[in-house]
């Protein structure tokens, strides 16, 4: 009669520790959308420009292959990509027009600083 006592007293016990390790499972928490415009831009950077900007490529010397070269270059992604083409203003990417939504992120973007940390003006 003890050994089944004991047996259920350990079993009960082995039960409620379960019960408290299903119990501290974390939620999920999914990260807040940020308002940043940079990781955008980047990927939108590395899509169609890092092909041809980096070392070997034929769009040297501007290198595009890094956080602080690409703010570096905002000015110029800005205009190749997004003013009006000229003499003095090829457009890029030479393979075509990007889609209407990556030019609006670079403008904002540019419009906002430009930076790796801004939010672009219409945010």
């Amino acid at each position: 009669m003890m050994v089944k006592r004991t047996a259920l007293i350990i079993l009960l016990f082995i039960l409620i520790l379960s019960q408290n390790f299903v119990a501290c499972k974390h939620p999920i928490v999914t990260p807040p959308k940020s308002d940043l415009l940079f990781p955008q831009v980047r990927d939108i950077v590395n899509t169609n420009c890092v092909v041809c900007h980096s070392p070997g490529g034929q769009g040297m010397p501007v290198f595009l292959t890094s956080d602080s070269l690409i703010v570096l270059y905002a000015p110029q992604i800005k205009a190749a990509t997004c003013d009006p083409v000229s003499p003095r203003n090829r457009r890029m990417p030479p393979t075509g027009q990007l889609p209407d939504a990556d030019t609006t992120i670079i403008s904002q973007w540019f419009a906002g600083g430009g930076t790796i940390n801004n939010a672009g003006i219409n945010k």
